[in-house]
């Protein structure tokens, strides 16, 4: 039988072929996320693991911070051969102009425990010295042998003698040039400065030395080390070696990363899914194909089991073959996109090449011929059932009945009780009285559940909803115009309504999903936009970064306000003056620092959300929430408002009442220009916000703090620019990203699909030989028979998308609801470009789809098929 079997699949070898596809698709998905998960961890040990050097012992600080004899103990336990402290800073380094944001560390005491690798120079020795990154340098038009000047605050770890800072203002020379470092888990720049340049810079403040963390290497191993270490210190800080850290920092970056794998996967299962649905419907076909020739084996002897082996073996080797082939075209991908991305020269290690583990290999060549051989159970039954006389008379009519009353209630039930799961969960989220971390999971969960119950109805109940569809459908195309042609099409999609909803069913799934995803991303976009104009009233606000003696922010410069102004496309700004005040009700006086200044028919050509200004006039104010529930008032109430004492001249500044006309505003506390300007005379102008055009938006936004960082020089701090414009990008590129690979993903099962809809044809073209024979002897053209088949096959595609778009769009609505419910202002969108698109693709594939099986019924003479068999 085996001879036989491997024949048979020789002369099916185009059929075996869209199975094998399928099954190619979804393996390659499985094996590609496996090598990327397993390559991601990779890259992130590697990144964390750098971080430490080559430590081999950590030691952190547990009760207070690590001190100077802690570090000088752990530099005398037997087998330490060096040790350093970690004590860093972040700084404003400037040059010429020009100001960039750093971390300052010590350059360590051995090179086992170097962290950035030397491009040039040398590294610093003694005080006065400093080394800056190629890409810092390269900002500031710095070189070696350039004075560069450090300005900033050294905070030193829990336990030292002081929270505050230590202050610095230090020039130091130039004396190398680092490579860039990986920008995986930071994006600010690195310098290095000598040890005692940062012990001098601590000490000069009359401060001790204390350390976050004490990094060892020594002569044995790691667990040797470490309980030397420990036995020295005696309980003082937590001891722990290189790779525990690293494992610990590890897990902790891949957190996210492990829901994406699993959710990548679950993308794979549902390839494998629809590739069942597809392989099922294939070996239907064969074993439609093979009716003689089995009811033949049968005649000469061969009994139901090997008949059953024959089909199940032929699965098992085209489940078994297509997962290599999946396994293959999968590792292709990843070490692919492994050389583009090393192309690109990232600031993100990259490996050169893909690491092949057990499971990588095992899984997606298992799956495959697991999902392979289940698939074909069903058909391998049917080819049991082949009675022996079979051979001897020509084939019966299929079986066409539906489903029974049974199905229906079961369907029922689930849509219902599924829907109404869904439901509750959607209303909860949007209804605001629950909140926290918790609830949204339980919320999330109890939608998922109710999703898949009422998704999984829908599918039991395809059987009656899916001919249906497709007669409505069919009928509408005849009376427009369609002809005899159609209405045969449509009779022919309907004739067998299991076989049609099995296939309707692959597309089905594959349409909502993707549907579900794009009507999602845009309904996040939309609501995102909707609380980022509440959050952020101005697409760009710019901030002072410093603060004046009186306790406010420091004025802008002229220079800032005209770098912001002049910016490319800036559209128009409204300049913003502010104040400290102290605000009084009752006994309660809360100080606001940030007052701002702002006439409502100015901020309307400007600001995006007026949400609370548009009732601000003379003797009112707008409160931010925080200190109307400071001070304990609600809207309507009076406080009194007056400078701030530590920043008047006069102890005894004028208190003038102003009532309350908003809690609720995205500006936070806000007055009259009058009113600032009777309140604080000398206010000055600390704020921008810039609208900015539409097309240019975050391209603006950059440019203005490109500007910013030229405008201020080394004269003062560069200001701070937020505003939705920034925050939109980022959000935009995030769901943009995620949608393009679900997309993509998903997109696998729809083509999948399809296979299917090219399975079910070429099952239904067998099935009608002798009856598509009697219509071409009736007159039927070879033409009219083509667009019969393909009218069949655009019809069973619209309906899986019809289907799958309403269900996309509801679960995709509902999703969105319940995941951003909380934090409210929901926006629901509909995807069009997306649906037309996936419309229109459905269409011609099924066209495609009926090439082959029409090519292969029009060939058929009719007198052949007419003949008696």
């Amino acid at each position: 039988m085996l001879r036989l079997t491997l024949a048979q699949m020789r002369r099916s070898v185009g059929r075996l072929l869209a199975a094998g596809l399928a099954i190619v698709i979804g393996t390659a998905f499985i094996a590609a996320t496996l090598l990327a998960s397993a390559l991601l961890r990779e890259t992130t040990y590697d990144a964390m693991t750098a971080s430490l050097g080559d430590a081999e012992v950590v030691v952190s600080a547990t009760d207070g911070a690590l001190k100077a004899d802690d570090l000088a103990a752990v530099r005398g336990a037997s087998g330490v051969s060096a040790a350093d402290g970690t004590l860093s800073m972040t700084a404003q380094i400037l040059s010429d102009g020009i100001a960039d944001f750093a971390f300052v560390d010590a350059v360590p005491s051995t090179p086992d425990l170097a962290v950035h690798d030397l491009a040039e120079g040398e590294l610093p020795t003694t005080t006065g010295q400093i080394a800056l990154t190629a890409a810092s340098a390269g900002r500031l038009g710095a070189d070696i042998g350039d004075d560069i000047e450090v300005e900033g605050g050294l905070y030193l770890p829990a336990g030292g003698a002081s929270d505050e800072p230590v202050a610095v203002d230090s020039r130091l020379e130039v004396v190398g040039i680092l490579e860039d470092p990986g920008a995986l888990f930071g994006s600010a720049s690195s310098t290095l400065v000598a040890g005692e340049q940062l012990e001098a810079w601590v000490t000069d403040g009359g401060r001790e030395i204390s350390y976050e963390q004490i990094l060892a290497v020594g002569d044995g191993s790691e667990d040797d080390v470490a309980a030397a270490v420990a036995a020295a210190l005696d309980g003082t800080g937590e001891v722990r070696t290189g790779t525990e850290v690293a494992e610990e920092l590890t897990s902790g970056a891949l957190g996210s990363t492990v829901i994406f794998t699993a959710l990548i996967l679950g993308f794979g299962a549902l390839a494998m899914l629809v590739a069942s649905i597809v392989i099922t419907n294939t070996f239907q076909v064969l074993v439609a194909q093979r009716t003689r020739q089995l009811a033949l084996l049968r005649c000469v002897g061969a009994t139901k089991a090997q008949i059953r082996r024959s089909v199940l073996t032929e699965a098992l080797l085209l489940g078994t073959l297509a997962g290599i082939a999946g396994l293959a075209i999968g590792a292709g991908l990843a070490q692919g996109t492994l050389w583009v991305l090393g192309a690109m020269d990232l600031d993100v290690p990259v490996p050169s090449t893909i690491t092949l583990t057990p499971a990588a290999v095992l899984v997606p060549v298992l799956t495959g011929a697991a999902v392979t051989v289940l698939a074909a159970l069903t058909p391998a039954r049917a080819a049991t059932r082949v009675a022996p006389l079979a051979a001897m008379r020509p084939a019966g009519a299929p079986d066409v009945r539906g489903a029974g009353r049974g199905r229906l209630v079961l369907s029922l039930v689930l849509i219902v009780g599924g829907g109404l799961l869904l439901a509750g969960a959607t209303a909860a989220m949007l209804s605001g009285r629950f909140e926290g971390d918790n609830i949204l999971l339980v919320a999330l969960a109890a939608g998922v559940l109710g999703g898949g119950l009422s998704f999984a109805g829908v599918m039991v109940g395809a059987v009656f909803v899916v001919p249906a569809v497709v007669r409505v459908l069919g009928t509408a195309a005849t009376r427009l115009g369609g002809g005899s042609t159609t209405r045969l099409a449509t009779a022919n999609a309907t004739r067998n309504p299991r076989r049609t909803s099995a296939t309707a069913t692959a597309l089905i799934i594959g349409v909502t999903l993707v549907t579900m995803m794009s009507t999602g991303a845009v309904s996040a976009r939309a609501s995102l936009d909707a609380l980022l104009d509440g959050a952020f009233p101005a697409d760009v606000v710019v901030t002072s970064a410093a603060w004046a003696e009186d306790g406010g922010a420091a004025p802008l410069t002229p220079n800032q306000l005209a770098a912001v102004a002049e910016a490319p496309g800036v559209e128009r700004v409204l300049e913003a003056r502010s104040a400290p005040l102290n605000f009084a009700a009752g006994e309660i006086q809360v100080v606001v620092s940030d007052v701002t200044d702002l006439d409502p028919a100015a901020a309307g050509e400007v600001l995006r959300d007026l949400t609370g200004l548009e009732d601000l006039a003379p003797g009112t104010v707008v409160l931010a929430g925080w200190a109307a529930e400071d001070l304990e008032v609600e809207v309507g109430d009076t406080v009194e408002a007056a400078l701030a004492p530590d920043a008047a001249t006069d102890q005894d500044a004028p208190r003038v009442p102003l009532v309350v006309v908003s809690t609720d505003s995205p500006v936070g506390t806000a007055v009259l220009p009058e009113t600032l300007e009777q309140l604080a005379p000398e206010a000055s102008t600390t704020g921008i916000y810039a609208r900015l055009d539409a097309e240019d938006a975050a391209e603006a936004a950059t440019t203005i703090s490109d500007r910013l960082s030229e405008a201020t020089g080394t004269n003062g701090s560069v200001p701070y620019v937020s505003g939705a414009a920034a925050e939109r990008q980022m959000f935009g590129q995030v769901i943009d990203t995620l949608l393009a690979i679900v997309v993509g993903l998903l997109a696998a099962a729809v083509v999948i699909a399809l296979i299917g809809v090219a399975n079910t044809l070429s099952l239904s073209v067998i099935e009608r030989t002798r009856e598509s024979a009697l219509l071409r002897a009736m007159g039927l053209t070879r033409r009219q028979l083509r667009a019969m088949l393909a009218t069949e096959g655009v019809l069973l595609a619209i309906v899986g998308v019809l289907v799958g778009v309403v269900l996309g769009v509801l679960y995709g609505w509902a999703g969105t609801a319940v995941i951003l419910g909380a934090a409210g202002g929901v926006t629901l969108a509909v995807p069009w470009l997306h649906l037309g698109v996936v419309v229109v693709v459905a269409v011609l594939a099924g066209l495609l789809a009926s090439v082959l099986p029409a090519r292969t019924a029009v060939r058929t003479p009719p007198v052949a098929a007419l003949a008696a068999e």
